[in-house]
């Protein structure tokens, strides 16, 4: 009887920890939006960009960064 009682208790033990980790993964998901170091605000919006800039007579920075993944 304490063997069936270990079992469970060790069953109980992966559950929580599986769903810990579960738990753990989707709060740590990317944020929609990356973190800027700096104070330099980049804008990820071509059309908000182009709009800004032709508003404001300012010229525009284009970087194409290629992510891994």
């Amino acid at each position: 009887m304490q063997r069936i009682a270990a079992i469970l208790q060790t069953r109980f033990d992966m559950k929580f920890i599986l769903l810990f980790l579960l738990f753990t993964t989707v709060c740590q998901a990317e944020p929609s939006q990356a973190v800027e170091l700096g104070t330099v605000k980049w804008s990820r919006d071509l059309d908000a960009t182009l709009a800004a800039s032709k508003k404001s007579g300012k010229p525009i920075l284009l970087l194409f960064q290629e992510v891994p993944g």
